[in-house]
């Protein structure tokens, strides 16, 4: 019982979460008319609220939740990394247009999916948003990842002019680390994997639409 109420509260307060960034982005792009100033403006909420995913690898590693662990790991990795150390260490790329695009598809996605899953914990999910939770990743995890890989791509000629987060040698840890060529074969990784995600998600489409317009009809019988 009590891991249910503190699910519950978990996904309503990063639904809403998700919803001041969202709400804090469209104010930006539709008052400033720059999307420079978008990421300056949602950050905080932003940051607060994709980081907060890290608990979902917990949730899943402890049996909180059916989810896989390492699956939930990939996903939720792949977004700190672009924000904490591509998009936020380098203001010259929040002006590009790609910014506010990778950010209201996240915005998008996660209000869904996070009211989906408290709903559905109340066994309240009306079929509209299982629709939505089951369809809106067509175009969004596409936009998603666009953005992602724009971002990461686009901050390679800063980095690399700067050293940023590399390390040379000589140094007392005998290592070395050059931070544009991980960069560079992490864009790599989301080629195996994304393909695979997608048609799994498309599977997953299938089959709880399906699910789902059973249960309606029967609630209407």
């Amino acid at each position: 019982m009590l891991s249910k109420v503190y699910l519950l509260l978990y996904n309503c307060c990063l639904a809403c979460g998700w919803s001041i960034v969202l709400y804090q982005a469209i104010q930006e792009l539709a008052t400033a008319q720059n999307p420079t100033y978008v990421y300056e403006r949602c950050q905080v909420a932003l940051k607060i609220s994709q980081s907060l995913a890290l608990l979902e690898i917990i949730h899943a590693a402890i049996g909180l939740v059916r989810s896989s662990p390492f699956t939930t790991f990939v996903q939720v990795q792949s977004r700190l990394v672009v924000l904490w150390l591509v998009l936020d260490p380098v203001p010259e790329v929040h002006g590009y247009s790609n910014v506010p695009m990778m950010i209201v598809a996240w915005c998008v996605a996660e209000i869904v999916r996070y009211w989906y899953y408290a709903l559905s914990l109340v066994d309240k999910v009306p079929y509209y948003l299982t629709w939505c939770r089951y369809s809106f990743f067509t175009f969004l995890y596409p936009i998603g990842v666009s953005g992602e890989l724009l971002t990461i791509f686009s901050v390679l000629p800063m980095v690399t002019a700067t050293g940023m987060f590399s390390l040379s040698l000589p140094n007392k840890w005998n290592l070395s680390f050059n931070f544009p060529i991980f960069l560079m074969i992490y864009m790599m990784g989301y080629v195996p994997y994304l393909p695979k995600l997608y048609m799994h998600m498309l599977k997953q489409r299938s089959k709880m639409l399906g699910k789902a317009a059973v249960e309606g009809e029967k609630k209407s019988n």
